[in-house]
């Protein structure tokens, strides 16, 4: 799971339940007309220590010696912020069926496998004087967690012996 999947799936399910269109924040580009929600993520984190599991796998083409070269992924539990910005009139409303969808399981599923909002900040109005006038605007922020495996090749020693001797 990368972090443009992440992105695209809280974008997707942020456009499904307000039912305005949704926008990644620093594409470039024109704002796309009233009414619409920019989604921004400010930050990813681990959220144990270590990882819970290291897991093993067989890639199946043999490395210098004629092994097969085994790959690892740590398991790790990863929670990723986002801020999701309302644009156009009352903001905090377009906001609110984000809050609660993440109530209903049945309704966050869908958003990506293994994807879990878990929970998100109150809605704030925050509104921005733009050429010369006050526009509402509204923010939220949206929090996520998932597990990842990135796979390395690594070295595994298969079997060893040794010579162990009596001490005297």
């Amino acid at each position: 799971m990368t972090e443009d999947q992440v992105i695209s799936a809280v974008v997707r399910f942020v456009a499904r339940v307000t039912g305005v269109k949704a926008i990644r924040a620093h594409e470039g580009g024109q704002a796309p007309a009233l009414p619409y929600v920019m989604v921004n993520l400010i930050g990813m984190s681990e959220i144990r220590e270590h990882p819970t599991d290291v897991e093993f796998t067989d890639t199946g083409q043999p490395n210098t010696s004629g092994k097969n070269i085994i790959n690892a992924a740590p398991v790790i539990e990863i929670e990723w912020r986002f801020s999701v910005h309302a644009y156009g009139p009352n903001p905090a409303s377009m906001l609110r069926p984000v809050l609660s969808a993440m109530k209903l399981a049945q309704v966050m599923e869908p958003a990506m496998p293994g994807l879990i909002f878990f929970d998100a900040s109150a809605i704030r109005s925050i509104p921005e004087w733009v050429n010369n006038q006050w526009e509402p605007r509204a923010q939220v922020d949206l929090f996520a967690r998932a597990v990842i495996r990135d796979a390395f090749a690594v070295d595994v020693v298969d079997t060893t012996s040794f010579d162990a001797q009596p001490m005297a």
